[in-house]
């Protein structure tokens, strides 16, 4: 692993002006690694969105000097805009809530949503990642891979077997390494073991590692799961995920401090010649000869830049700007397009459709262990501060939040019908539920100073879909997003037998020594469906998953948006890499699928397919 050069020293040159090239040294200078606004450019690949996929696209694309590769960005370094917030792993709550009430305009997109029936018909804000970085930079850095049945059947539905497990494994490894456990600068009784799976991957960019502190309640919880069934498995990078294990992350072993697409990426090649970067930047739509993209329209500030590609655009903004961009650059369906008077490129109905999400819901008690009171002194919070900054150890360098299994839904708390339906909707190894142990108390003010923790129990297989589309032909108006959480009923059964699992998880003796009082949240009161399904409407979360917004596909599926290689289809020289051309949201959190999906196009691009 290379060692990361502290940031401020990285961009002290920023500066710097005069030629592109030292003459003296023949390197390129710092200040010459961003492109000026209002000065057009050509490039061979211009590449929109400088996020989880995009800065690894940039990374492999530049590789070779022969490649000039553009990289806009409508964010900048995180590091600057949100410092220890994005940095620090237990400040990954931050600006996440369900409205926009802490979010930070400088890294997030300030995205709400349409009225949503999952969530009592209210809009809600959607975090996203407006950085270098991506979500990369904004999320809980978990690391997981799906099942291998997953992957297989990812295979199979785009007719392309690099996607099935055994082929598509080299790709997840390629991007990171893995880092044993410092089991000195853990809890005795919250050392995980070596997994095997991560053993294949020793040279990628990202590194991941087990954190150096988890709450105690997580070593209790995990016994009570495990006593209710869910068998202790290694880990969850080895394409199984039903059972229970500790959780990987991807941060930087020693400091503890996040590792994200653009530490590991984009800032140890930033003075490559052939790289350029344009931050706080907007790509307003593809530019298009006939059906071949040629470039892209940019706006930074209200200056406007044309880029030219020689060779290919592609889109890595995400899954509700992805098809935004498509839109509005004339590629959709007919109908959206023509409401706004965009002419028609190509008419490609599935644009903006096939949303997939994981909605969760949140069961509250307290506890004898400490959790929330962590932080509730000056003395504790210097504390705190001190060991982060010493050694990368403390509630600091854990998240408060820690996945301990997986498993499929327990048939007696559905219907047959719906155990029928969750049973032929996937392989035999995806899981229909994901189960975390959480610290603290739900609300925002808690009613002592004393510890609470959560079971919160996501939906990894669902069956509601969500859209995302455009109010204007601008692609500087926000996308029109409605997730459609719980619209079917089916996920409405799933996700109050959700709530009914957790109950069972808190209800075992294991946990009888930690737990204080009756249940706080949502209250020994609330039983019925009715009152359950009540109480998610009013509560519900969701953990930011979208994806499948511009579905990867054979050329007979009408929803198709791209293949296999992320080529659009209906155009030339344009494709999408991200979230939205998955062609549906494997189980396990997608950061670790983003990273491997960048691997296998950039290797197609370097391929000449």
């Amino acid at each position: 692993m290379m060692m990361r050069k502290p940031l401020l020293l990285l961009l002290a040159p920023l500066l710097a002006c005069g030629s592109p090239t030292d003459p003296i040294s023949g390197q390129q200078l710092l200040g010459q690694s961003f492109g000026v606004p209002g000065v057009n450019a050509s490039y061979d690949y211009v590449i929109v969105g400088g996020g989880t996929a995009g800065l690894l696209l940039a990374n492999r694309l530049s590789a070779s000097p022969a490649n000039t590769v553009a990289v806009i960005e409508a964010g900048t370094f995180y590091e600057f805009s949100n410092g220890n917030i994005s940095a620090i792993p237990r400040y990954v709550w931050t600006g996440t809530g369900m409205t926009l009430d802490d979010a930070n305009p400088l890294v997030d997109w300030m995205f709400t949503t349409s009225p949503e029936i999952g969530f009592g018909n209210q809009s809600i804000h959607y975090a996203r990642g407006r950085a270098l970085g991506g979500s990369s930079a904004r999320n809980h850095i978990g690391y997981q891979r799906g099942t291998a049945g997953s992957y297989d059947k990812w295979a199979a539905d785009v007719g392309d077997a690099g996607f099935a497990w055994s082929n598509f494994q080299s790709f997840f490894d390629k991007s990171v390494t893995f880092h044993k456990v410092d089991a000195s600068k853990r809890r005795a009784n919250s050392t995980p073991p070596d997994d095997p799976a991560g053993a294949r991957a020793t040279g990628g960019e990202v590194s991941v590692s087990y954190t150096n502190y988890v709450g105690p309640f997580t070593s209790w919880a995990l016994k009570a799961v495990r006593a209710l069934g869910m068998k202790a498995i290694p880990g969850y990078i080895g394409g199984v995920l039903i059972g229970s294990s500790w959780d990987m992350r991807s941060v930087d072993p020693k400091t503890m401090v996040r590792d994200s697409a653009e530490t590991a990426f984009l800032r140890p090649v930033l003075k490559r010649p052939n790289l350029v970067v344009y931050p706080n930047t907007m790509a307003t739509r593809v530019l298009f000869e006939g059906t071949k993209a040629v470039g892209v329209q940019t706006d930074t500030l209200g200056k406007v830049t044309r880029l030219t590609a020689r060779k290919e655009v592609i889109l890595s903004a995400g899954v509700f700007q992805s098809p935004q961009l498509l839109m509005v650059s004339g590629i959709g369906p007919k109908a959206i397009l023509s409401k706004y008077g965009i002419p028609v490129i190509a008419d490609l109905p599935g644009v903006g459709e096939n949303l997939h999400d994981h909605p969760a819901a949140l069961v509250v008690h307290k506890v004898k262990t400490p959790s929330s009171t962590q932080f509730n002194t000056a003395a504790k919070r210097v504390a705190a501060d001190a060991s982060f900054l010493r050694d990368g150890t403390g509630p600091l360098s854990g998240t408060g939040g820690e996945i301990i299994g997986w498993e499929k839904v327990p048939r007696r708390l559905i219907s047959k019908k719906t155990a029928a339906d969750l049973d032929a909707a996937v392989p035999k190894d995806w899981p229909d539920l994901e189960i975390l142990a959480t610290e603290g108390y739900p609300g925002p003010i808690p009613p002592d100073d004393g510890d609470y923790v959560g079971i919160d129990i996501a939906l990894v297989n669902t069956f509601s879909r969500g859209t995302v589309s455009i109010s204007s032909a601008s692609s500087l108006d926000p996308p029109v997003i409605h997730i459609n959480f719980l619209s079917d009923p089916r996920d409405q059964e799933i996700l109050i037998a959700a709530v009914r699992r957790a109950r069972e998880i808190f209800a075992d003796k294991t946990l009888a020594p930690v737990l204080i009082g009756d249940e706080i949240s949502p209250g020994n009161a609330t039983q019925s469906d009715e009152d359950i399904l009540s109480y998610i409407h009013k509560s519900a979360q969701i953990f930011f998953h979208a994806s499948s917004t511009c579905k990867m596909g054979t050329k007979g599926d009408e929803q198709a948006v791209v293949d296999s290689k992320g080529r659009v289809f209906g155009v030339q020289a344009l494709r999408v890499v991200d979230l939205s051309a998955v062609p549906f949201l494997p189980p396990g959190h997608p950061m670790a699928t983003v990273y491997a999906l960048a691997e296998k196009q950039a290797a197609a691009i370097l391929g000449g397919t």
